[in-house]
């Protein structure tokens, strides 16, 4: 790459003589640029600080800070906001970056690089991020598409427009915050601009987020060690989630609160994977007596294996996702899932496993025949293309083919080969395979994983990344592995790289939890969640891989935010104690969700939604991962 050059002068970029970009201001009357400095810290990265002088009182203080760069926008992108304008799927979240004649602008805290902006041309890259550290005053970020130009925007005081999306599918009135400058008061502003050759189209982004991992990382300290992990999940999963409800035996999706207590939810309860994670928690039941030789955890965990195979097993192979209907007589609302189905295939092989390890033939065989059906449906309905498909009825008939989601059935696709040899299913998760990457390194993002959604998100990625590692594990080839890092720098753009200052009196706030190192979930659900457990020893192992430790860290910091929040059975979060072993599904990082009743905001609160999954996915990890110890190092 030819080196860059900042003129100081002009405030312009250059590459010899080609011209990258022009930094651009707009202040408010009655406030002058005081000092200003460009240094470039590391090759294509300039750190930018500014001070401003206020010459008089000046009650609305407003700046307004342009990258203005010299080529149209081929792709672009607000980490974890919008991924090239959110145009696929049927949701509402802000489309393109421009709406109704005026850009989009969000907060700072809604991306995962703190105010970032990233954009394509033919042949440069550019991001442009703030520092919260050395700046006054928190920003908002614009990307606007100008015909042969691109704008990335920093915007003091922060502000939203022109309007706030607060839920999913749901705006309110924008805001724009207040900040007054007294005669002689200053300002000060520092932001990182990122610019680097486009090497692989939509996905040059690397050089953005490793810098501004190294610029905030910081070692966090998990709330409990990995033994008090296990032993509050296997709490919480047997004190609070399990149940026997007729003929079902089996876990819970969760609890919620009304009110006055904490009840299980009503409706929509039983879940084989996902959410509910009934047969991975039957198999940290398995692990639990062998761990612990409790004869009660390995009944638990039987039962529910037994009933999830007595019960939903279906002819055509798939098993029945939602256990619900079979409780009140209504398949109609029966639809199944390949999230759901992997979750379930992939665990059903592992209970086989596990209980061959412990020499208990109940039922092994009918497990693993179980996860056998679910990979023979796939390969038997997969397209001529390649792709599996999103969801199935139970007669089988595909409901939806669309989506990334369909490559969670490549994972016990390669696991069934592994156990019998067979190479139709080597065969199958290949085509498979091939279809959804293709289609990743096309757009540059991944859909519909995320259930509750119907949109670009986080969860889609994770087959591609573990996918791709299984693949590499089995063949040897470096494509495989140089493809698994490709979609966790995806993934990574959905991970929190700084520290979000919570207001006084919030739940995040008094709780001390860091952002750091936390996923953020879809383009339509903006709220922090600890998902990323499920590539956690996927992350581990590419470190190890490659050789780059910023796998380790960045697995590390997933781990480290997973912990936060947990309940030890006195943590209390708003006047209310939350039960052994429980965590919140969402935490409330930016302007999204229910207004805190401290400050009136969403920012800092809590769902007050105790799902399954997190506790699921923690003792998955650790059943998975063969030495605890790396999760302390």
């Amino acid at each position: 790459m030819m080196s860059l050059q900042w003129c100081h002068e002009s405030d312009h970029l250059y590459s010899g003589t080609e011209l990258i970009g022009e930094l651009l201001l707009d202040i408010s009357s009655g406030v002058i640029l005081h000092n200003s400095a460009v240094e470039q810290v590391k090759p294509g990265v300039f750190k930018i600080s500014k001070t401003f002088l206020a010459t008089e009182q000046t009650d609305f203080f407003r700046l307004v800070l342009d990258f203005k760069a010299h080529y149209g926008m081929n792709w672009a992108m607000i980490p974890a906001v919008s991924y090239n304008g959110n145009n696929w799927g049927r949701g509402s979240e802000p489309k393109g970056f421009v709406t109704d004649g005026k850009p989009w602008s969000f907060s700072y805290s809604r991306a995962s690089v703190a105010g970032a902006t990233y954009s394509e041309g033919p042949r440069w890259s550019v991001g442009l991020f703030g520092d919260l550290n050395g700046t006054d005053a928190p920003f908002s970020c614009s990307v606007v598409p100008s015909g042969e130009y691109t704008v990335h925007r920093l915007i003091w005081p922060e502000e939203e427009g022109p309007s706030t999306y607060f839920q999913k599918n749901r705006y309110q009135e924008a805001f724009q915050r207040r900040i007054s400058l007294a005669a002689g008061a200053e300002f000060r502003i520092c932001i990182y601009l990122v610019t680097a050759a486009v090497q692989k189209e939509k996905l040059s982004y690397t050089h953005l987020l490793d810098f501004a991992w190294d610029l905030n990382y910081h070692r966090q300290k998990p709330w409990y060690t990995p033994e008090e992990l296990w032993r509050l999940g296997i709490h919480y999963a047997k004190h609070s989630l399990y149940v026997e409800d007729g003929i079902y035996r089996g876990f819970s999706k969760g609890l919620r609160w009304y009110g006055d207590q904490w009840k299980l939810r009503p409706t929509g309860k039983y879940v084989v994977g996902w959410t509910g994670q009934n047969i991975s928690l039957a198999n940290s039941m398995i692990y639990s007596y062998i761990r612990s030789d409790s004869e009660e955890d390995l009944q638990i965990g039987l039962n529910t294996l037994d009933t999830w195979t007595a019960h939903a097993r279906l002819e055509n192979g798939l098993i029945q996702c939602l256990f619900d209907p079979l409780l009140d007589g209504d398949d109609q609302r029966s639809v199944n899932d390949a999230c759901n189905l992997s979750d379930a295939a992939e665990n059903f092989f592992e209970a086989w496993e596990l209980l061959g390890r412990i020499e208990i033939d109940h039922n092994r065989e009918l497990y693993k025949e179980t996860a056998l059906g679910i990979c023979d449906f796939a390969a038997e309905h997969q397209a001529s293309d390649g792709r599996f498909g999103k969801s199935w009825d139970n007669a089988g008939e595909c409901v939806d083919s669309n989506g990334t989601i369909g490559c969670y059935l490549v994972l016990p696709l390669l696991k069934a080969y592994q156990i019998t040899g067979d190479q139709k299913y080597l065969t199958s998760a290949r085509r498979g395979y091939e279809y959804y990457i293709a289609g990743f390194l096309r757009d540059g993002y991944t859909t519909a994983g995320a259930l509750d959604t119907y949109c670009i998100d986080k969860e889609s990625a994770i087959p591609l990344l573990r996918s791709s590692m299984r693949l590499y594990d089995l063949t040897k080839e470096e494509r495989y592995l140089e493809l698994a890092e490709l979609v966790s720098y995806y993934l990574a753009s959905w991970q929190w790289h700084y520290t979000t200052p919570f207001p006084e009196g919030t739940p995040l706030n008094e709780m001390g939890y860091d952002t750091f190192g936390g996923t953020s979930v879809s383009a339509q659900h903006h709220h922090i969640d600890p998902f990323a457990l499920v590539f956690l020893e996927d992350w581990f192992r590419l470190a190890e891989l490659t050789g780059r430790e910023i796998w380790r860290r960045r697995a590390m910091a997933v781990w480290a935010n997973a912990s936060m929040g947990i309940s030890d059975g006195t943590l209390v979060v708003n006047g209310v104690v939350r039960p052994i072993g429980s965590q919140d599904e969402g935490y409330f990082h930016t302007y999204w969700g229910a207004p805190n009743e401290t400050t009136g905001d969403p920012m800092g609160n809590v769902s007050y939604w105790l799902v399954a999954w997190p506790t699921a996915f923690r003792l998955q990890a650790l059943r998975r991962l063969a030495d605890w110890r790396q999760l302390t190092d």
